[in-house]
């Protein structure tokens, strides 16, 4: 039968151990929030999914300094920004290589408001703060006026986006109704279902804006970022070569989702 030590039998005991170290210290464990910053573990995942892909994405750059083999222009502005917001240390040769062949192309005529919004983004945020570099970006806005017209509403609202952030005209306003509208059907019907990873990046941009990091269904957060970083990092696939990338069905698709797959981890 096992009997209970006495609290003074046990007294020598404890004041041995705390005089010669041996008892543990007792930490307590926080209990991450729902819906919170990424865990330690998770987010070491999640950066080395981003590593993987910048490896990787580099490693296609075309001789020129451009990406793809159709809509250059969009993949290689695409690919810019995402290697450049990556920080990775060794994309600082493709990302001048890149830039200069962007800036390159800042007299060609462009129908597509979305491709315009990503050259016009990604110059903005590789170009060294000069007059020259607003000279260049006030006449690559002034240019987007005829694409706008048969744009759709998912261009025009990154468009709106990308004009602050190149530092032309004042923060986006879009209708506060229409974002809350598709916060809360992302609510309701979570977890996603995307098609790919625009569809991850732009979900993850919507509630880091209209909710402000929060997704709430009734009155409980949901873990979106934990769930939106293991969709992710559970799809990246393993290059023979080296480095990750995201699968498409041809070799610009498979760029355009790794992008998305790099930038929809950096919203988390």
């Amino acid at each position: 039968m096992l009997r209970c030590l006495s609290i003074k039998k046990l007294l020598p005991v404890l004041f041995f151990c705390a005089a010669s170290g041996h008892c543990a210290e007792v930490t307590v464990t926080p209990i991450r929030p729902s819906g919170a910053s990424l865990d330690p573990s998770l987010r070491n995942e999640a950066d080395h999914a981003v590593s993987q892909a910048a490896f990787w994405l580099s490693a296609r750059q075309q001789p020129d300094g451009a990406w793809g083999e159709s809509n250059r222009v969009r993949l290689t502005a695409m690919a810019l920004f995402a290697l450049k917001a990556s920080r990775h240390p060794a994309c600082s040769g493709p990302c001048a290589n890149a830039a200069l062949w962007l800036d390159g192309t800042a007299t060609n005529r462009i129908d597509n408001l979305e491709t315009h919004a990503w050259r016009l983004l990604a110059l903005a945020f590789v170009l060294p703060e000069a007059p020259s570099r607003t000279n260049l970006l006030r006449r690559l806005a002034d240019r987007a006026g005829a694409s706008e017209a048969g744009a759709s509403d998912e261009a025009r609202l990154f468009w709106s986006d990308v004009l602050p952030a190149a530092g032309l005209g004042g923060p986006s306003l879009p209708q506060p109704s229409a974002l809350s509208n598709r916060l809360a059907h992302a609510a309701a019907s979570w977890p996603p279902a995307p098609k790919g990873n625009a569809d991850v990046w732009r979900l993850a941009r919507l509630i880091n804006r209209a909710g402000h990091g929060q997704l709430v269904r009734g009155n409980a957060p949901l873990d979106w970022r934990a769930d939106l970083a293991r969709c992710l990092i559970n799809t990246q696939r393993k290059a023979p070569a080296g480095g990750g990338f995201w699968n498409a069905e041809s070799p610009d698709g498979q760029i355009e989702e790794t992008v998305f797959g790099m930038l929809a981890l950096l919203e988390l």
